[in-house]
């Protein structure tokens, strides 16, 4: 069984959608659970209209809490093998568990990732424990995001994500499933479609939110430095390069220079020359680390250039 786990929160307008490619998989052995957190906009109707549908899913509400205690709740209900999260605003191709499960089969994979988006090749890549652990570092072929993967669903045990953090939660929780895999597959086959969605948080104007991702990455390269030390240059790159990301973010939004920024800066200052020194990242990038690092208010006019 495959356990597909929706979180939903006032997405009215995509429910059905999202919901008609997951009932219409072409692999049935399916747990739907859908839990509602506080929607405003009748999310929790349709919800109800859809469950009535289709004995396979299940809903449940909760006060408004967050995306990470949301899926929390959802990671409480699995009762299959294999777990595969999927954003309410969003779908899949109908042949998506199918797809997965075969390749999973194929070579008894831990995770099996696939695209959001793109032209597909049908490229296959495997990969042992430790070049999955470079990859999600160096941010390629294996990334942080919880919606391209499916997962077996035993590496969950104990886990939890951190109801903390509301910016980049998905990439904490698969860092700390990838620490208990042996192998997982990359599939070059785009069958999630992600809807570029104004009121989700990544889309939105800056607000403090996002300065929860420095747990996050701060969590990484402390696990990085004590079990995989030969990866602490890159894990500590990719931290400066998260942190610029958020600086260039609050930047071209005019927030203050504030104790957050600061916080920020520091971390950049510190490890922003090893983007350059690992190549993880561009020059433009590197670059820009230095300039927000050190003149928050000149790198105000330059985010909003570029």
């Amino acid at each position: 069984m495959v356990s597909i786990l929706v979180p939903v929160y006032n997405a009215a307008p995509f429910l059905k959608e999202c919901v008609a490619s997951l009932v219409g998989q072409t692999y049935t052995d399916l747990q739907i659970v859908m839990i509602n957190d506080g929607s405003t906009d009748g999310s929790l109707d349709i919800m109800q209209e859809l469950a009535h549908q289709d004995k396979r899913i299940e809903i449940y509400s909760k006060p408004n809490g967050g995306v990470a205690s949301t899926r929390n709740q959802l990671l409480g209900k699995v009762r299959g093998d294999w777990v595969l999260f999927v954003d309410s605003d969003d779908w899949i191709e109908l042949n998506t568990v199918e797809v997965l499960l075969k390749e999973q089969a194929d070579g008894d994979y831990d995770i099996v990732a696939y695209k959001m988006k793109g032209l597909s090749t049908g490229r296959k890549i495997h990969y042992n424990q430790e070049q999955a652990i470079r990859h999600f570092l160096e941010h390629t072929s294996f990334r942080g995001s919880l919606c391209d993967k499916l997962i077996r669903s035993s590496l969950f045990e104990k886990l939890l994500f951190d109801e903390n953090v509301s910016y980049g939660e998905d990439a904490l929780m698969v860092w700390n499933v990838l620490q208990r895999v042996k192998n997982v597959s990359v599939l070059d086959m785009a069958m999630y479609h992600y809807r570029v969605n104004a009121n989700s948080l990544s889309r939105q104007k800056f607000n403090g939110k996002k300065f929860s991702a420095h747990i996050v990455w701060d969590s990484i390269c402390c696990d990085t430095d004590e079990m995989w030390p030969q990866y602490s240059d890159i894990a500590h790159a990719r931290f400066a390069c998260e942190m610029t990301q958020i600086l260039k973010s609050a930047a071209a939004s005019d927030h203050r220079h504030d104790s957050s920024i600061a916080l920020l800066q520091e971390e950049v200052r510190r490890d922003g020359h090893l983007i350059s020194r690992t190549g993880i990242s561009s020059r433009k990038m590197s670059q820009f680390a230095w300039l927000v690092s050190r003149c928050y208010w000149l790198a105000r006019f330059v985010a909003k250039k570029v």
